[in-house]
C-alpha cells in the first residue's frame, strides 16, 4: 500500500497509524527520513497500542492496562474505531474547521492531549488545510464523486466546516444557531418563531448540497436559480430603488395644491363645517375641500340631515 507514505500527495489522513500496521505486518521501520522528524513518535506509539491490543484478546482488565499506558491515543483509538459514533465526525469536522485542541476538546467532552493524539495518528489534515484539492479529493472524496444524502452528516459537516468555519459547523451540529434563550413566558412564541425559520434556513443550504441533478430535478433547480437570481438583482438595487421612490414621492407632494404630513400643515378649519353634518365626504370630496376648493353640490350636502333632526338646531 502506498496511501501510508507521507510524500503520497494523495496519503490518506490515517497514514501514520497504516504505517504502524505495516511494520507490524513486517513493512520498514520508522525513520525521519520516511516519516519525518515529528511522524516517527505517533508511528511507534500507535504500533505498541495495536501490539497490545493484540495481546489483551479484547480482555477487559488487559484493556484496562492498556488505557492507563497511553490513555489519550487509547481513547482516540476507541472514537475512531466507532464509525458510527457522531463524536468522530465531529471531532473530524473542527479540525477541519481549524479549532484548536483545546475548543475541540471543551465541545465534544475530551482531554485536549485525546483530540491531539487522534489528529496526530488518525487525521493528519492540519498541514494540508490550504491544499483545498487534497481537502476535497482525498478527505472528502466521497461528497464530491458520488453526492450526498442528508444521511451522510459527517460528509455534510465536514463541507460545511472547511467552507463556513467553526460556527456554521456549530449551527449544522446542533441545528440551531444564536437564538435568544427565552426569559419570560410571553418570550417563547418569539423563540419558536426564530427556530421555525432557522430549521427553514438549515435544510435549504442541506438541500442545495444533496438535491441531484435529474431529469425529475433539473427543471425545478433551474427554476429555483431563476428566483434566486431576481431575488439577488433586486435586493442588490434596493438601497437605489428606494432612494429613487422616496424623491419622486417628494417631487409629487411638492407639485399637489396641498400638503401633507404635519398638524400645522393640515387645514383642518376648511373640513370642520362637514365634521357635524349627518353627510359624511368621500375620499376624493375631502380632498378638494381641504384643498380649498368648493364642491358642485356643497350647499346641498351641507343641508343634509337625518328624518327626525332639526337641521336648524346648533352644532356643538
Amino acid at each position: 500500500m502506498l496511501t501510508e507514505l507521507r510524500d503520497n500527495p494523495m496519503r490518506a489522513p490515517a497514514w501514520r497509524w497504516l504505517r504502524a500496521v505495516n511494520i507490524d505486518g513486517g513493512g520498514p521501520l520508522a525513520t525521519k527520513k520516511r516519516d519525518g522528524g515529528d511522524g516517527v513518535p505517533w508511528i511507534r506509539r500507535a504500533l505498541r497500542l495495536k501490539r497490545h491490543y493484540a495481546q489483551s484478546g479484547n480482555n477487559n482488565n488487559a484493556l484496562y492496562n492498556i488505557a492507563r499506558l497511553d490513555s489519550d491515543l487509547f481513547w482516540a483509538h476507541r472514537i475512531w474505531t466507532n464509525d458510527k459514533e457522531p463524536t468522530r465526525w465531529a471531532i473530524e469536522a473542527r479540525i477541519l474547521a481549524g479549532e484548536t485542541d483545546a475548543s475541540i476538546a471543551k465541545k465534544v467532552g475530551c482531554e485536549p492531549a485525546v483530540v491531539a493524539a487522534y489528529e496526530a495518528v488518525f487525521f493528519d489534515v492540519r498541514t494540508k488545510l490550504q491544499n483545498s484539492g487534497y481537502i476535497i479529493n482525498v478527505v472528502m472524496a466521497d461528497s464530491v464523486t458520488k453526492g450526498l444524502t442528508e444521511r451522510q452528516y459527517d460528509l455534510l459537516w465536514k463541507l460545511f466546516a472547511y467552507s463556513g468555519g467553526p460556527y456554521v459547523l456549530d449551527a449544522m451540529i446542533s441545528r440551531f444557531s444564536d437564538i435568544t434563550r427565552p426569559l419570560r413566558p410571553e418570550d417563547v412564541s418569539e423563540f419558536f418563531q426564530d427556530s421555525a425559520i432557522n430549521s427553514m434556513r438549515h435544510k435549504a443550504a442541506v438541500a442545495a448540497l444533496t438535491v441531484p441533478v435529474n431529469s425529475h430535478t433539473q427543471l425545478a433547480l433551474l427554476d429555483a436559480y431563476v428566483k434566486y437570481v431576481e431575488i439577488e438583482r433586486t435586493t442588490e438595487h434596493s438601497a437605489k430603488a428606494q432612494v429613487g421612490i422616496v424623491q419622486n414621492i417628494g417631487a409629487m407632494m411638492q407639485s399637489l395644491p396641498f400638503r401633507l404630513g404635519t398638524q400645522i400643515d393640515a387645514d383642518h378649519d376648511k373640513v370642520l363645517p362637514f365634521d357635524h353634518k349627518s353627510a359624511e365626504l368621500n375620499s376624493n370630496e375631502l380632498i378638494i375641500v381641504a384643498a380649498g376648493g368648493k364642491l358642485s353640490d356643497q350647499a346641498e350636502i351641507e343641508a343634509l340631515c337625518f328624518p327626525g333632526d332639526n337641521k336648524d338646531a346648533p352644532t356643538e
